[in-house]
């Protein structure tokens, strides 16, 4: 679906594509200034020749671009930049701007282009449930199997929708077992073997590059992602006080005979503080046991772990056991994990939202798991098998190319911008950026993914009441010591596209680092709105932190481990996606008050 404000960016580039190469080759030459001790610290800055008529307003933005970057905070570190005109390519500014750079959470745009181009904006992900057909009773006679093909989307709810519908058609007992196929669907391979938990995944030793700066460790995630992922793979283990000296009271959710839970904590009389441990693992009969140790006061209002499970399908078949026992549908069988045998009829299909939506996610959201499955899911469509990241940062690899990329402006190891393995330069991006503002294949659909400045996404506070809310859809990037953002601002015939990436920083300095991109964007936006040779003077501050807490709390989005004193369950809404949501909201509070920030780059499992 279009919104209207997105009107004034999409269609000027539609209209104006087709006179591109002409207006390239009849605009005049300027003459180029360059300042810097060398070609690599080069700043270029074309100057307007006389007579054209946007002279004076291009370098007012030239003047305040150059007091940005020379200035305060960025004058003390590693800034790659480029910013140009959308529809001409006309260069307005640059600074090392052919450097290889860090793009961070950037390369989510180059992930989900990719995915875009060869799979379309219709695909989906997929879980089906196999199984014989039931008989006049609604009895199967054997058992169902569970597959999936990495949707990083699916909860219980969808399992108890897969449930109902079986319900619906009459069926009321399954003779046999929910047995996970580890396998993603379509891929054939014989599987591993699954009776004891997943392995972690593994970085590859550091790898050498000709084209990524020496110094830098380029490790890579090797391990392929479970196919099969319900609940982001975490599970919730609610514990509260009993009787004093007494072990405390211990329930999951999901609830399922499954789960065997072993308490040896105690009740203590008092208050205080809980000293309390949870852990997860896979016992030797299949049975996923819940390990509750330590000690927690009468008197406390009782604590909620989120745990990731150790197995996912054998997990993900729990879920469903559990989700057919509140359908009305019993299964005699304890779940297991196992392969779905070749030519078994389907039951029933669960779907995904569209690709549109789910890049949505990505970029506003900047979510790293979800990126890493969807491109993961684009390579396996294409060349086959399993879903790994090398075949999906080979297509990508194939895709950007085809967008008129040179090889050696771009080194991708993944689908995230997770590490720091990642290069790619800011003429390289702000070109990404520009061919997909024209190409209109996917161009709508990846500029409507991308956060829009004082609105959504993880720059919803960073361009609140400036010049250009509303007018910039970006995406952020932040990784330890590095911060980028690159995105289109303006409006009608005006659209400028820029790409600003920093290296260098420590934690104290990212507000300022981004309160000065931001001010790079005002200053671009201020040329846009002088288009109609009014002057308008740039507000005090408008370069400087925001006041408001930023989004972007780290290295975005990544679903993992917890505990809080949460004592009481949504009946509403799952309560996983709740604690999640919880946690990310004090993180980005958090985030402004903090005095430094760490190293955020560990990898999803």
């Amino acid at each position: 679906m279009r919104v209207r404000w997105m009107l004034p960016l999409v269609v000027p580039a539609l209209l104006l594509s087709a006179i591109v190469v002409a207006a390239g080759a009849a605009a005049p030459q300027p003459t180029k200034v360059v300042v810097g001790p060398s070609a690599r610290d080069a700043e270029e800055t074309p100057v307007p020749p006389d007579g054209d008529q946007n002279r004076e307003r291009i370098m007012r933005m030239q003047e305040a671009l150059r007091e940005i970057v020379r200035g305060g905070t960025l004058r003390r570190l590693r800034v790659g930049m480029r910013v140009m005109d959308a529809s001409s390519g006309r260069l307005f500014f640059e600074k090392r701007a052919d450097a290889l750079m860090d793009p961070a959470s950037n390369q989510k745009v180059l992930a989900t282009a990719t995915a875009l181009l060869r799979l379309g904006p219709d695909w989906r992900f997929g879980t089906e449930l196999y199984g014989p057909a039931p008989d006049d009773s609604g009895v199967i006679a054997g058992d169902v199997h569970l597959r999936g093909s990495g949707d990083p989307t699916v909860r219980a709810a969808d399992l108890a929708d897969l449930a109902s519908a079986l319900a619906r058609r009459g069926i009321r007992r399954i003779q046999g077992a929910v047995v996970a196929d580890p396998r993603r669907i379509g891929d054939e391979a014989p599987p591993a073997e699954t009776t004891g938990p997943e392995p972690e995944p593994e970085a590859a030793a550091p790898a050498a590059t000709p084209t990524a700066p020496a110094g830098d460790s380029l490790q890579v995630a090797l391990s392929p992602r479970a196919p099969l992922l319900v609940n982001h793979g975490l599970m919730m283990v609610f514990v509260r006080p009993g009787a004093v000296g007494a072990p405390p009271i211990v329930h999951t959710n999901p609830s399922d005979e499954s789960f065997v839970v072993r308490n040896s904590a105690r009740t203590r009389d008092g208050a205080g503080r809980a000293r309390v441990t949870v852990r997860v693992l896979v016992g030797g009969d299949g049975k996923m046991q819940v390990e509750v140790a330590g000690r927690l006061p009468s008197h406390h209002p009782g604590l909620v772990f989120r745990r990731r499970v150790p197995q996912q399908a054998l997990y993900a078949a729990v879920l469903m056991r559990a989700a057919l026992a509140s359908a009305g549908i019993d299964t005699r069988d304890r779940p297991r994990v196992g392969p779905t045998p070749a030519g078994a009829p389907l039951l029933e299909r669960h779907e995904s939202a569209p690709l549109t939506l789910l890049l949505r996610r990505i970029n506003k959201d900047s979510d790293n798991d979800h990126s890493e499955r969807v491109l993961e899911a684009a390579g396996a469509e294409v060349y086959g098998g399993a879903a790994t990241p090398e075949k999906g940062v080979r297509l990508l690899r194939e895709v950007i190319g085809e967008l008129g990329l040179p090889s050696a402006s771009y080194v991708p190891r993944n689908g995230s911008g997770l590490g720091h393995a990642n290069r790619i330069t800011a003429t390289a991006m702000a070109t990404l950026l520009r061919a997909l503002y024209l190409d209109p294949r996917i161009g709508p659909e990846i500029l409507q993914s991308l956060s829009v400045g004082g609105v959504d996404g993880t720059t919803r506070n960073r361009f609140k009441n400036s010049l250009a809310a509303r007018r910039v859809r970006a995406k952020t990037g932040t990784l330890s010591g590095k911060s980028c953002l690159s995105g289109l601002v303006g409006d009608g015939s005006d659209v400028v596209v820029f790409s600003i990436m920093v290296e260098g920083l420590r934690g104290r300095a990212l507000p300022a680092v981004r309160g000065a991109q931001v001010g790079c964007v005002n200053a671009m936006m201020r040329y846009v709105r002088e288009r109609g040779g009014q002057r308008i003077d740039l507000p005090p501050g408008y370069d400087q932190p925001q006041e408001t807490p930023d989004y972007e709390s780290g290295e975005e989005i990544t679903e993992s481990e917890g505990e809080a004193t949460v004592p009481t369950e949504s009946a509403t809404t799952d309560p996983v996606d709740e604690a999640l949501r919880k946690e990310r909201e004090e993180k980005a509070k958090a985030a402004a008050s903090e005095p430094d920030q760490g190293d955020t780059t560990t990898q999803s499992p």
